[in-house]
């Protein structure tokens, strides 16, 4: 089995992203970190050449990018990877990206719901969630942010399904140890950890005696 990932969630304030936390982060056993920015573009390159400066572990920007302009300009800023959102422009936008930057640097959150007649949709596109995320694959994205509602063992036929694509998914904890375990153990390359009380190195003690092996 392959060594999986811990990569704590930060969000972005008002553009400040909180980067002695993240230094925190990394030297508690971080894998990378995931900054959630959902406030205006305009101030988003200098808190990442900011984190950038600081940090040595990769990190990923996830926001409402709006055009190819601000992918750019965070990449350049020093990001390592954006997530972008799905939307009506996605396909064309991530095209975009992948032939700038390359697929190891684009990434995509799908949120995939589970519908009452037990299938996994993509919302809000409305199509099967496994063959939207096999699209995507074939447009070149490189890595997918799963958000799978619900969780758990709900989700663990899906998330295996996905690990089946050559790209990188990677899941938004859907809970406790046991369901953090499932996830990585049918598949999952990495967690998406927001857990302010449970330091990466914790998380990776904790999964460790469930037979999972992680980056050092």
């Amino acid at each position: 089995m392959d060594a999986k990932r811990i990569v704590p969630v930060l969000r972005v304030i008002a553009g400040q992203a909180p980067s002695d936390g993240a230094c925190r982060l990394e030297l508690e056993g971080a894998d990378g970190i995931l900054f959630q920015d959902a406030g205006p573009a305009s101030l988003r390159a200098e808190w990442i050449r900011a984190v950038a400066g600081s940090l040595s572990i990769p990190f990923v920007v996830e926001a409402p990018f709006q055009g190819f302009a601000e992918l750019e300009e965070v990449l350049e800023a020093g990001a390592d990877k954006v997530i972008l959102p799905a939307g009506p422009s996605l396909e064309a936008q991530l095209a975009a990206a992948v032939r700038a930057f390359g697929r190891s640097r684009v990434g995509v959150a799908v949120n995939a719901v589970l519908s009452v007649d037990g299938h996994w949709l993509a919302d809000p596109e409305g199509l099967g969630a496994l063959a939207w995320m096999a699209g995507l694959e074939q447009i070149g994205c490189g890595e997918i942010l799963l958000r799978a509602t619900p969780g758990g063992t709900d989700s663990a036929a899906l998330i295996q399904e996905a690990a089946q694509l050559s790209l990188s998914v990677l899941v938004l904890c859907p809970g406790g140890d046991a369901l953090a375990a499932d996830a990585l153990l049918h598949g999952a390359d990495g967690l998406a950890v927001a857990d302010p009380a449970r330091s990466p190195r914790q998380w990776k003690q904790a999964l460790a005696v469930r037979g999972l092996a992680f980056r050092d």
